[in-house]
């Protein structure tokens, strides 16, 4: 079995070898009669895998979200605090397939406050690594962060998060 080992460190090595994460993140917030989207480019960052467990760090630019309409983007940059809290990261804990899904469990630290969120998506072979797709919902109030109005209309508590990333050695 010793003989063995000498084969094998190579790829245990690789195993726990950190993959470069790059993507987009997108947003969805809705009000009563409708519903917009903003976009932000700038997630990078590196994750590890060790079998469930996951470790590193994703993190954005808070001033880079863009949703086509600059007097929007600037009320959402007072409400997200974004001179404040520049960046918001996410630390994932673990990641595992499960029935064809990918299920990616860690902390998302935004606004000063650090909560538990759980990413859903699909992660894809490339010859270049890997590309995954997902998302997960979270609420402004889970980070007491006032609800946008438009005109007279509260945005809905509830915000849906996509997020598209390469994922390589």
């Amino acid at each position: 079995m010793r003989w063995l080992l000498p084969f094998l460190l190579p790829f245990l090595a690789l195993a726990q070898a950190p993959y470069r994460v790059e993507g987009e993140a997108r947003y969805r917030g809705s009000y009563p009669l409708g519903s917009w989207e903003g976009r932000n480019p700038t997630p990078r960052g590196e994750v590890v895998w060790d079998g469930e467990r996951a470790s590193g760090r994703v993190c954005l630019e808070q001033r880079a979200w863009d949703s086509g309409n600059g007097e929007r983007d600037k009320k959402a940059l007072e409400i997200l605090r974004a001179k404040e809290f520049p960046q918001a990261c996410f630390y994932p804990q673990r990641a595992r397939l499960e029935g064809g899904r990918f299920l990616l469990e860690g902390e998302l630290e935004m606004a000063g406050l650090r909560r538990r969120v759980r990413v859903e998506g699909e992660l894809l072979d490339q010859p270049s690594g890997y590309r995954f797709r997902g998302g997960f919902r979270t609420r402004f109030s889970d980070w007491n962060l006032e609800r946008p109005r438009f005109l007279f209309l509260e945005v809905r508590d509830e915000v849906e998060v996509y997020l598209e990333a390469e994922v390589r050695r």
